[in-house]
């Protein structure tokens, strides 16, 4: 009892009401569903072997006694001795034999309802026929004779069973199954000729389909493995329907062997399950194969599923029940710890009483944790409250330091003019140039034209030109169709800033600096290239990583480095699309490419793309 002492609510609830009722009632439940499913599945299996064993033995006693008309020349002399004999110049023995073997045929088949029609071919080919309706039939069934009697003198006891008939004629139109045995003699057992006999393959269907239900489907396979008969016509009748499924059933039949024994297979078509069996007859060499949608079996699952649901939901009341009479038990000492947090008075440094909640330990580390969360929130208000002064007073001194950027013009002009008076050119360039920059700087926000961004750029290198007499070289390419075009601001100067600081950072002279630009189709390259120190491989591909990737981290060391890059990579993508931005190339100790990608301005104006932007760096 005490040990339980130490879980926590929710475990002790949980626990007690899963031994009590709940985990008895879901392990009999799944017993039960598993135990009743399994019967029926073994039961059902069962009556589907069953059937396939009644079809099987069906076609062999149906097929057998239409066979008997072969054992003619077995049991009859005169049958024997028309089957040795050569007509040749004797037509009329031939007539009169050919009317014995007629009546031979009418005793033969008065108890054999199922055979169609009948011909004879004896050793030395003259035929002797039975119930052909037409010329035309007779000539099929004799071309169907040297087709299939090679295959015949191959197969199992001289016999084949060829793929099923069509036979119309005299009003009728039948399914009729071929089959081809050849004779021996029953002395010397030499062939004496071949037989060729239509059984009607109707009783025998009629047969099969009453052997089923209405889940169950038939199937009949050829001895050449293709689809003979189906007690469902609609695989026979559109078989594109049911592609998989025949795949399927193939493949199984492929599978079945001559022993005789029945097969049980489960297939897994699609998002279906089906239920297989099949056997080979001995007497065709045929495959019988039966196959069943499992759904049957899901269904009385889904009811056992459903009883045990019903099980489960009563079960769950008992157990909600006892958690409720549990946690009432449980929970008083947290009524008492929420009476004591309501009456907290903060002026007594807002701690409550560990003593006051019980024994539970749960709820102990709770107002440990409740008591550290008030010193730790007073200590955090008491240190804002001292920022929020700090930063008032920095507010303050802020404006009281503030310098009106008229004052920056007005001084930088000043300088200008004592230049001018002095006569030192270079203080009054930079002078002018930086007046320039601080009014550009304040005044352009967020959008400026190409050209104005182009002069920023000239300034800026007058400038360095003046710091560094000599060493830098700047060519501007630039079409005057474009220079009316808006783009961000400060989108070429932080880059040309950055060549320079990095890329000729060990150079005294021959730095060149170039800003061109290349239209392609609908985009507008503007490249700045350099001859400078280049950069590294890995450092050009995280720097490429960032401006593909404006999530892309990029690490502490190489931060300061790239910012000005990034900056402007992600202003233009920002202004025009995720689909613009910039690429650098770089070889390093050969000079950079920076690939400024973005959308031309339309229309251009073509008579003005020689014209470019001169004004003197």
């Amino acid at each position: 009892m005490k040990k339980r002492h130490y879980l926590s609510y929710r475990t002790q609830i949980f626990i007690a009401s899963l031994s009590l009722v709940i985990c008895p009632s879901v392990l009999l439940g799944l017993f039960a569903v598993n135990d009743s499913t399994s019967r029926v599945i073994s039961e059902y299996s069962s009556s589907l072997a069953t059937i396939t064993s009644q079809a099987n033995l069906t076609l062999d006693t149906l097929l057998q006694d239409a066979a008997k008309v072969t054992n003619m020349p077995i049991l009859s002399e005169d049958i024997r001795r028309i089957m040795n004999t050569n007509y040749q110049n004797d037509y009329l023995s031939y007539a009169q034999d050919s009317t014995i073997f007629r009546d031979y045929f009418n005793q033969t088949n008065q108890l054999n309802s199922t055979l169609e029609s009948c011909i004879f071919k004896n050793r030395y080919d003259y035929t002797f026929e039975y119930n052909t309706l037409t010329a035309l039939h007779a000539k099929t069934m004799n071309d169907n004779i040297e087709k299939w009697a090679p295959i015949a003198r191959q197969s199992p006891n001289y016999t084949y069973f060829a793929p099923l008939q069509n036979i119309s004629g005299r009003g009728m139109d039948k399914t009729v199954l071929p089959m081809i045995k050849i004779l021996r003699d029953k002395n010397d057992y030499k062939e004496i000729g071949v037989c060729y006999c239509e059984i009607n393959f109707k009783p025998i269907e009629n047969i099969l389909i009453s052997a089923q239900s209405t889940e169950n489907i038939l199937l009949i396979y050829s001895a050449d493995n293709e689809l003979a008969f189906s007690s469902n016509s609609a695989l026979m009748q559109e078989p594109e329907k049911y592609d998989d499924l025949l795949t399927a059933l193939a493949a199984f039949n492929a599978s079945l062997t001559g022993k005789g024994n029945i097969i049980e297979d489960e297939l897994e078509v699609g998002h279906s399950t089906y239920r297989v069996n099949g056997c080979v007859n001995q007497t065709t060499n045929w495959h019988l194969v039966q196959f069943v949608d499992n759904h049957m079996t899901y269904q009385i699952y889904r009811d056992n599923i459903l009883s045990y649901v019903r099980i489960f939901l009563l079960c769950l009341v008992l157990g909600m029940c006892l958690a409720i009479l549990l946690s009432t038990n449980l929970t008083r000492s947290i009524f008492r710890l929420c009476g004591q947090i309501d009456s907290l008075n903060p002026e007594d440094g807002g701690r409550i009483d560990e003593q006051a909640c019980g024994s539970n330990q749960e709820l102990r580390k709770l107002v440990a944790s409740f008591n550290h969360l008030s010193f730790r929130l007073t200590t955090s208000i008491q240190q804002n409250y001292q920022l929020q002064i700090n930063e008032q007073k920095m507010r303050i001194q802020m404006l009281q330091f503030q310098i009106n950027h008229h004052f920056l013009y007005n001084t930088l002009n000043i300088i200008k003019s004592l230049a001018n008076i002095h006569n030192v050119p270079e203080i009054e360039t930079i002078s002018l140039c930086m007046s320039d920059l601080l009014r550009y700087n304040l005044e352009k926000f967020p959008v400026a034209l190409l050209k104005e961004e182009l002069q920023q750029v000239n300034r800026y290198m007058t400038i360095q030109n003046i710091r560094f007499p000599g060493k830098f070289t700047f060519d501007c390419n630039i079409p005057s169709s474009l220079l009316k075009m808006p783009i961000p601001v400060f989108l070429l100067q932080p880059l040309v800033e950055n060549s320079i600081e990095h890329g000729f950072a060990c150079h005294e002279d021959n730095c060149y600096i170039s800003i061109t630009s290349q239209l392609e189709g609908s985009r507008l390259h503007l490249l700045i290239a350099d001859n400078g120190d280049g950069i590294e491989a890995d450092r050009l591909l995280e720097l490429n990583r960032e401006c593909a990737d404006d999530s892309f981290h990029q690490n502490k060391e190489s931060g300061r480095r790239s910012i000005g890059i990034r900056n402007v990579c992600q202003r233009i993508r920002s202004y025009f699309g995720p689909s613009y931005g910039l690429t650098i190339e770089s070889m390093p100790g050969e000079g950079t490419i920076i690939d400024i990608l973005l959308p031309a301005p339309a229309p251009l104006v073509k008579a003005d793309d020689n014209a470019v932007f001169s004004e003197p760096s």
